[in-house]
């Protein structure tokens, strides 16, 4: 017991020296010191504490944006690039970080752009669809436009089916497209398509008839009195004959197309008196039109 007594009374009069408390005084402020200048050579090495604010940059060009950024350090990686109809590419689209956030200086912005256009090759008519509406919805969902340019009357392909089109103002056949034709999303092909009534007639024949019936006959057939001339003297409109027309009977027009008469206020050399009237249409005639159409 006295043994310990004597050692604790030793132990104590070691630390309570000045030697003792002189040599762990400087120990301290080493230690002390060196946190401090780790503490102050990390926040000078990592700015540690400061951020700035991140600009929006979506909208502008990759490029600009760069410039923009040159004083806060920042470093522009794209990730990805997806076309967009109507803007050049480089255009940016996303950022991370998001606009407005607060970052180090020197940080990386992640950034998705507009890019070009991937050449698309047009599905073969065959295995897709001659059907316009069914073909041009899946040329819209690659981006390509469509319209109809033309209706062409064919009685042994369905209504709307697919003959050619135009791209560029060059005619591209089906040929072409099996072969391989591609396009680039945002073009605009115009089609020429069929359907199965025609719009065009032939003229009846006028001459001879009385003014009156073919009147009649040319509304009857969806067309229309055009100019009116007279040869003499007319004293009533209604009961002259018709002595020419322009076009000729028998010739192709389109419905609604004017046809331009001569009248007479007598019978025109070579007619007779049952020229005069407008034929009556028999009904086996109606029919055979309707199936020709």
């Amino acid at each position: 017991m006295e043994k310990i007594k004597a050692f604790a009374r030793e132990v104590f009069l070691f630390l309570s020296s000045g030697v003792f408390l002189k040599n762990f005084a400087m120990m301290v402020a080493v230690v002390v010191g060196f946190a401090l200048f780790s503490n102050w050579f990390l926040g000078c090495f990592t700015n540690h504490g400061e951020s700035v604010q991140v600009d929006d940059f979506i909208g502008m060009h990759v490029d600009d944006a760069g410039r923009q950024a040159r004083d806060k350090d920042f470093e522009f990686v794209i990730m990805d690039s997806v076309w967009t109809e109507g803007k050049p590419s480089g255009v940016i689209l996303k950022q991370e970080p998001k606009p407005l956030s607060r970052v180090k200086e020197g940080r990386k912005i992640y950034v998705i752009v507009t890019g070009d256009p991937d050449a698309y090759r047009l599905p073969d008519l065959k295995t897709s669809s001659y059907d316009f509406d069914q073909y041009s919805k899946r040329l819209a969902m690659n981006g390509v436009k469509s319209r109809v340019k033309e209706r062409v009357f064919d009685k042994k392909q369905a209504e709307n089916s697919i003959l050619y089109f135009y791209h560029n103002g060059k005619k591209i056949t089906e040929r072409e497209i099996k072969s391989g034709y591609y396009v680039i999303p945002g073009d605009m092909l115009e089609f020429v398509v069929t359907q199965q009534t025609s719009n065009e007639l032939q003229v009846p024949d006028l001459v001879c008839m009385n003014y009156s019936a073919a009147e009649f006959l040319i509304s009857s057939s969806n067309l229309i009195i055009g100019t009116v001339n007279e040869d003499g003297g007319i004293s009533s409109q209604s009961t002259a004959y018709v002595s020419r027309q322009e076009p000729a009977a028998g010739e192709p027009v389109q419905m609604g197309m004017q046809i331009t008469v001569w009248i007479s206020q007598s019978l025109p050399d070579g007619c007779t008196e049952t020229n005069a009237t407008a034929p009556e249409a028999s009904e086996g005639q109606g029919t055979e039109e309707e199936e020709n159409w």
